[in-house]
């Protein structure tokens, strides 16, 4: 199996500094510090949908038979063994975050083709998850058969203490015992896919965080214009503005701004709830530079505010939500290129669909906060 790449994260006095890649000629109009972030073995807590049942046997079975069930990438064969990873999920009654991983993990290991080869760290592995002849997983044709080997997967997935409540590719590596605990994290996005393709009606709205949504545009709370703490009995650690990056973060120039305003609570992760009644516009679920997080426009159209780095899974809204403030949004984490457990939000002028540095440009909230009497 391959190697996931992985930056070094810099960090000063508590201070989070994020990565992004823009030209180098936006570098004096918009800045923005990041760095890459580096999870230890223990992962960052992730909320699994142990409440959204996976899709049934023949739900699995009847769309891995039909015509169109397919993934770019993925040929009939793949399919069908991802298929069997499924029902094996299925047949021990666990949620679809787990099919998610499974699939996940079969990807990563064998690119869903049951193979009968190991490689150079394990010559004996075989089958989907390459399991070794150590009497673990059974015998030779027990790990050759996709739903046996899916299923002595699974059984073994269950014996990980809080599975559950694990980054996915932490969840798998505790599985598999592989090299590298984070190896998995870039087949995340296929499997969604995958599950989504041969899950039928009910895995059609599951996203990459295992999460099964409800309802869309409900409207939530008491609409009544009111502003909060978005992170109660946090503190500010890094404010709107210059700040200087240690040397040798990446971004050069880049890192010497920060467009957003963070908060971190002392001890354990706190709950993060909307600053103010808003429209959301914007889910991301482990997306790049933002990790978890939600964006939000104020109803009177003159804000559009991001929420980022949240707990990989705990997000409790979906697009189209219109909240009231005070609303949980989701919890405080780590996700995304950062270093450190914090909410970090920008504001931005207007209603923006979907806001972003460099493309758009943020304002300092600071005012806004102080006259509302969070800061």
């Amino acid at each position: 199996m391959g190697v996931a790449a992985a930056g070094a994260a810099t960090a000063v006095a508590g201070k989070a500094f994020r990565k992004v890649v823009v030209p180098v000629a936006a570098a004096t109009a918009l800045a923005l510090g990041f760095v890459v972030v580096v999870l230890d073995d223990g992962g960052t807590p992730a909320q699994a949908a142990s409440a959204c049942v996976a899709p049934g046997t023949s739900d699995v079975s009847a769309a891995s038979a039909v015509p169109g069930s397919t993934v770019a990438g993925f040929d009939g064969e793949q399919m069908k063994n991802a298929a069997a990873i499924m029902k094996a999920a299925a047949d021990l009654k666990l949620p679809v975050a787990a099919q998610l991983i499974g699939v996940q993990a079969a990807i990563g290991e064998s690119t869903l083709r049951v193979i009968d080869f190991g490689d150079g760290a394990g010559p004996d592995s075989r089958g989907l998850f390459q399991q070794r002849a150590n009497g673990s997983w059974g015998s030779y044709e027990d790990r050759m058969d996709p739903h046996t080997s899916a299923t002595n997967f699974f059984k073994a997935l269950q014996n990980v203490q809080g599975w559950e409540t694990l980054e996915p590719t932490i969840a798998i590596h505790r599985t598999q015992r592989n090299a590298d605990p984070h190896h998995y994290t870039r087949f995340r996005e296929q499997a969604t896919q995958i599950v989504k393709a041969l899950g039928g009606e009910s895995a059609s709205l599951v996203d990459p965080s295992g999460v099964c949504p409800g309802e869309r545009n409900q409207v939530v709370g008491d609409i009544a214009g009111k502003w909060v703490k978005p992170l109660q009995k946090a503190v500010m650690t890094s404010g709107y503005g210059p700040r200087p990056a240690p040397p040798g973060t990446a971004g050069g120039v880049l890192a010497n701004f920060h467009y957003g305003i963070d908060f971190s609570t002392p001890g354990q992760a706190g709950a993060i709830v909307a600053i103010t009644d808003l429209k959301i516009v914007k889910i991301r679920n482990l997306e790049g530079q933002f990790g978890t997080g939600v964006t939000g426009q104020t109803l009177d159209g003159k804000l559009t505010i991001g929420m980022y780095h949240m707990e990989a899974g705990s997000l409790k809204v979906k697009e189209g939500d219109t909240v009231a403030a005070g609303t949980p949004l989701g919890t405080e984490g780590a996700t995304g290129n950062v270093f450190g457990r914090h909410l970090h939000m920008e504001f931005y002028a207007g209603a923006l669909p979907n806001p972003m540095i460099p493309v758009n440009a943020t304002i300092d909230p600071t005012p806004i906060l102080k006259e509302k009497g969070i800061l």
